[in-house]
């Protein structure tokens, strides 16, 4: 909704001439002085609007790795600094699943499990909202996701609706080509090319063995029961003679 900003009626002097020309002057002298104050507020301003996303990317601190295999299995990784996601996650009851989005042409796919990695040495319970500070070199927490695609999946998008600010993703394809796209925070990200890398379920080296081994064996088989059934007719015509 646009800001509704109410008009400056001018007041006109009774006395007019010299009073208004007075007036005038010390109005102008007034603005001169007050130049390099607004300016310094003006710079201050501009400042703290600078620093404030900064601060939250440092926050957020997202990166998310997704790596599949020849299978058509998949593991996501999705970390960020654990003190931010805690608290975020507050405002979020649920599954963390319900936050990420893996689409797929044209429908979603579910991971089938998911797991939270805290970082090493880390107690969350101890943190408030307070301390919640970004820290560079403090390692992150990461939720791990588990599941697999469809064989003749093609082309995949990708949503993570908790964060705001930009992040990288990295997609390893089970091919050995990586992919790397910047995600614009809450947004979606481009069509990922995911097609051409899944094989299908090969037939184990003993069930490959059986199977050889049947097919070889079935003429003889085949030769034994007719010779048997033919050594059986003789018998019972010489049995009737």
């Amino acid at each position: 909704m646009p800001r509704m900003i109410a008009k400056v009626n001018r007041r006109r002097d009774p006395a007019g001439g010299t009073q208004s020309a007075q007036r005038s002057q010390r109005t102008v002298f007034s603005l001169r002085s007050s130049r390099p104050l607004r300016s310094s507020l003006a710079l201050g301003a501009a400042v703290l609007a600078l620093a404030a996303p900064l601060r939250a990317h440092d926050l957020e601190r997202t990166q998310v790795l997704l790596t599949f295999a020849r299978d058509r299995s998949f593991v996501l990784d999705v970390a960020n600094d654990p003190r931010w996601l805690k608290l975020r996650l507050e405002s979020f009851p649920g599954s963390f699943a319900d936050r990420i989005v893996l689409w797929v042409d044209g429908h979603e796919v579910r991971p089938s499990s998911v797991e939270y990695l805290p970082p090493a040495g880390t107690d969350l319970s101890r943190q408030s909202a307070a301390g919640a500070t970004a820290d560079a070199a403090a390692p992150l927490g990461r939720h791990r996701l588990r599941g697999s695609f469809p064989a003749d999946a093609r082309t995949l998008r990708w949503y993570y609706g908790l964060v705001i600010d930009p992040y990288p993703l990295t997609v390893r394809r089970a091919d050995g080509r990586v992919l790397v796209e910047e995600i614009g925070g809450d947004a979606w990200s481009g069509s990922i090319d995911v097609g051409g890398q899944f094989q299908a379920a090969r037939v184990s080296g003993a069930a490959a063995g059986w199977a050889v081994a049947g097919l070889l064996l079935a003429p003889l088989l085949i030769r034994l029961v007719l010779n048997t059934k033919d050594t059986k007719d003789t018998k019972e015509k010489s049995c009737t003679a």
